[in-house]
């Protein structure tokens, strides 16, 4: 399955989106802010 994460840089949804790939999907996202700047 493909997932697309909004505020992929959060502590929560970059979370969400390390156990999903690990869960064999394939992750991509998107966000407002990149950190560090």
């Amino acid at each position: 399955m493909h997932i697309h994460i909004l505020g992929i840089c959060g502590t929560f949804m970059g979370g969400a989106a390390v156990l999903a790939q690990q869960l064999g999907h394939r992750v991509t996202g998107s966000d407002a802010n990149v950190y560090p700047q």
